[in-house]
């Protein structure tokens, strides 16, 4: 057997970095027809051959995955798409939280518009 463990940090909220989780699961579905489920922050995921987990915590996601024999050959493409993926999806993350943050801090800057009163 041949074993996969990728750990990567985010800055999340807990309920994002689940969806982000998801995002994955369904990316690695499409790609090699994975299956998975959720218990509880874990998500749990198999095939013919393949079998692992990806722990979404409050800091960081943490994917163990064990390749069977005949998927052992194909280590390096799936250990390059989970990386290359979830990758992907925090930079959008941590893109969208910075945006939304300038966002806000130009907003605050502005003096608000008075309105015509009477005298």
């Amino acid at each position: 057997m041949s074993h996969i463990h990728i750990r990567r940090a985010h800055h999340a909220t807990l309920a994002k970095a689940k969806k982000m989780a998801d995002q994955v699961a369904a990316k690695l579905a499409h790609d090699y027809e994975l299956k998975s489920s959720w218990d509880g922050n874990t998500l749990h995921f198999n095939r013919s051959g393949v079998h692992g987990t990806l722990a979404v915590g409050a800091k960081d996601f943490a994917i163990d995955v064990e390749l069977g024999l005949l998927m052992a050959a194909f280590k390096n493409p799936i250990q390059q798409a989970i990386e290359t993926n979830l990758e992907k999806l925090i930079a959008q993350h941590e893109a969208k939280h910075e945006h939304a943050a300038k966002t806000a801090e130009k907003t605050a800057d502005k003096p608000s518009a008075k309105k015509p009163g009477r005298k």
